[in-house]
């Protein structure tokens, strides 16, 4: 075991917490643990040229590395200040009392990108590349992120994060709809987008639920149902959203 690695235990589980090492510290260590690893194991999988018997017959008892290594490598933490994920998020928040952007929305796009663009392991994003492609997205449809080179794949990552079971950012099943119903990088289906609208306004949503009836009442991409029209706009309604409130007086619902 590396004995960086061995102080970092001894570190994490120190009784006063302001002596515990810092996640960014956490995250280096590892990382340069996971590099030595590789580079022992790429070492030692080599042909055995002595042709000892011994070493050969420790070679095969040895644990095969697992093919996917590289899907458990870390992000380059210096190319985004060593920002962690929860601060970054603050960034688009951080404005001064002249209501003026002023937290580093570049870096923290950075630090979405490097974990969203991390290897999956399982053919699952764990939780940290869940938020980060739920905020990568949300910055390039802001127009935070200056002339991102993947712009069309908007959709595919609030797909991504409104399917996530965890349900981490219900929100991403609103944006997800929106860009089916305006056919924002993906092709336009009404349908779809009613389901996502739907299931966001089960999720608490009021501009979900005041699309889902106002689709329902118009029949776009269902067939005209005044009942659940009815449903949603006065849930709308009761929510004090206003759209939803201007709706049902207009409408006499």
């Amino acid at each position: 075991m590396p004995e960086e690695f061995k102080q970092l235990e001894i570190e994490a589980v120190h009784h006063d917490p302001d002596f515990r090492p810092k996640i960014t510290k956490i995250f280096e260590v590892l990382n340069n643990c996971l590099k030595e690893y590789s580079q022992v194991t790429s070492s030692s999988s080599g042909p055995n040229l002595r042709g000892n018997s011994r070493n050969n017959s420790m070679q095969k008892s040895r644990p095969k590395r697992a093919e996917n290594i590289d899907a458990y490598a870390l992000p380059d933490l210096k190319s985004f200040k060593y920002m962690t994920l929860t601060d970054a998020a603050k960034q688009h928040k951080l404005y001064n009392k002249h209501y003026k952007l002023v937290g580093d929305v570049k870096t923290a796009y950075k630090c979405f990108e490097a974990y969203a663009n991390l290897g999956n392991t399982g053919g699952t994003a764990n939780r940290s590349q869940i938020i980060a492609k739920y905020y990568k997205a949300y910055y390039i449809s802001k127009g935070y992120a200056e002339s991102p080179p993947n712009k069309d794949k908007i959709a595919e990552l609030f797909k991504e994060v409104a399917d996530n079971e965890a349900n981490e950012f219900p929100e991403a099943k609103v944006r997800y709809g929106d860009c089916l119903y305006h056919g924002k990088g993906v092709d336009q289906n009404f349908s779809e987008a009613l389901k996502y609208f739907e299931k966001a306004a089960e999720d608490g949503f009021k501009v979900a639920m005041y699309n889902a009836g106002n689709m329902y009442y118009n029949g776009i991409g269902c067939t005209k149902d005044i009942e659940k029209a009815k449903y949603y706009l006065k849930l709308a309604a009761y929510n004090n959203y206003e759209p939803g409130i201007k709706f049902c007086k207009e409408y006499d619902i």
